[in-house]
């Protein structure tokens, strides 16, 4: 593997996860944000908020050479080749994926959890299970927070699932280059 080539993995997994942070974490609260007071420039922070990084998304995967020459990044090394014996483009990928989606599970987990409990807690009684125990405990359940939660795990699962085909998809090369 080539310099080159790594440096344009590396390029396409940030811009992977970022677009995964934009869509799942920057995009609901940005847009709770816009539902408490509907001003225009609220509007225009949360509308400037989601494209800056979906654009930043777009200009990753689609113009990674562009990148890699502006910053020399392939330049100033002894050797042109990486040694990795038994990792190629893919498998590289196919790692980063696994990472991605671990961590989105393992992030997400006790948060879903937690208002698992509290929406079970708020079914059981009016009062809760002990009022006195619970007391200094923040009993509402926040279902917006709760789908977002319960979303990212899903994004994390399917990561998990379908590592082979995104890195297949992330790394296919240009057909004119």
């Amino acid at each position: 593997m080539t310099k080159r080539d790594f440096f344009r993995i590396l390029i396409k997994i940030f811009a992977l996860y970022s677009l995964i942070l934009t869509v799942f974490y920057y995009i609901p609260s940005n847009i709770s944000y816009a539902a408490y007071g509907f001003e225009p420039i609220i509007l225009l922070l949360t509308l400037g908020a989601i494209i800056i990084p979906i654009l930043l998304f777009v200009l990753l995967i689609r113009k990674t050479d562009l990148i890699i020459d502006l910053f020399k990044l392939d330049k100033g090394f002894d050797d042109e080749q990486i040694m990795f014996e038994n990792f190629d483009g893919v498998k590289i990928i196919q790692l980063a994926l696994l990472i991605i989606g671990i961590y989105l599970i393992i992030y997400y987990l006790p948060e879903f959890l937690q208002y698992v409990f509290l929406a079970f807690k708020k079914e059981v009684t009016p009062q809760g299970i002990d009022s006195f125990v619970y007391s200094n405990m923040d009993t509402t359940v926040d279902y917006f927070n709760w789908a977002i939660s319960g979303m990212n795990l899903i994004v994390g699962y399917v990561i998990l699932s379908n590592y082979h085909r995104l890195a297949k998809w992330l790394n296919k090369k240009k057909a004119n280059a």
